[in-house]
């Protein structure tokens, strides 16, 4: 499991299982790629998965997010994932942050390295706009985006070099509130979503331990930043020739189906797999029929 330098002389941890023609997994926000293993161990007996911990996350927390532009510094180290393994026909997948950083990939270098494209709940854009309307929680996104400027101010405010049990309560209840929020969201059980955002700060130590890793904090307030500054990338969606698959959780409450198929006319050839009840995380909502999928893309 090798760590790879990046073109900032920075490092970045890369996971890698199994043997075969390789594929390349990039993981959602505030996650890891470790969340890739329930999917690709049945399968590492035919392919090789290569699935790097962004910067910022997982055992990549320690790697700096340098960039205002966070997801074209993301795509250059995705970039940089492909010279390490000299990947020249690789099938690629993302969900949520992972696609979006995917489909910056697609915009800043072409998929011609790229033999086949799994795109998982994301639409071209995340900020809405008079011409889109179609971003990051739909018809929430004012009252999320003002949930994430509450917390960005106290965060400035604490200053980001303050280790986060260092940080004021203030602080670290808009933080745990915040991201406990966005969380509930994007899974489809009421009663997981209930008990998600009623354990707050009485679960702070397991989840800052467990489900959201604090040893850098700012990382967090950085892609938030980013996702609320937009990043545009319907240019390159017309550019995407390989096999594409777009899977769309049909209860999604981060993005709609009418916005990821946005890129299905963009990319006319498409095949669109909807998981009718799951929310934006298909494998655990539908863990049986989003590994059904999941095999299926790679197989054909």
């Amino acid at each position: 499991m090798p760590w790879i330098t990046l073109h900032d002389g920075q490092k970045l941890f890369v996971r890698t299982v199994g043997r075969g023609k390789p594929v390349v997994l990039v993981h959602g926000f505030a996650s890891n790629s470790s969340h890739w293993l329930p999917n690709v161990l049945p399968l590492a007996h035919r392919y090789r998965f290569i699935m790097p911990d962004l910067r910022g996350f997982g055992r990549s927390c320690g790697t700096q997010i340098t960039d205002v532009k966070v997801f074209e510094q993301y795509a250059r180290d995705l970039h940089d994932v492909f010279e390490h393994f000299h990947l020249n026909d690789a099938m690629l997948g993302g969900i949520s942050t992972g696609a979006y950083i995917c489909l910056t990939y697609n915009q800043q270098y072409g998929f011609d390295r790229v033999s086949k494209y799994l795109n998982i709940e994301h639409t071209p854009e995340s900020r809405k706009s008079a011409d889109w309307q179609h971003g990051l929680f739909s018809d929430k996104q004012e009252e999320l985006f003002l949930v994430f400027e509450r917390l960005f101010a106290l965060a400035e405010e604490a200053g980001r070099d303050t280790p986060y049990w260092s940080l004021p309560i203030e602080v670290r209840s808009q933080f745990v509130e915040t991201l406990t929020r966005v969380l509930a969201r994007a899974i489809n059980s009421p009663v997981a979503r209930l008990a998600i955002r009623q354990a707050g700060l009485r679960a702070e130590r397991l989840l800052a331990g467990k489900v959201f890793p604090v040893e850098n904090w700012y990382a967090y307030i950085q892609v938030m930043r980013a996702f609320m500054a937009g990043n545009d990338t319907f240019e390159g969606l017309a550019r995407i020739k390989v096999p594409t698959t777009l899977m769309i959780g049909g209860r999604s409450r981060f993005f709609s189906t009418e916005g990821q198929l946005e890129i299905k006319r963009h990319v006319p050839h498409a095949k669109v797999v909807t998981f009718k009840r799951s929310g934006h995380i298909p494998m655990l909502d539908q863990p049986i029929h989003f590994q059904r999928e999941f095999r299926r893309f790679l197989h054909s």
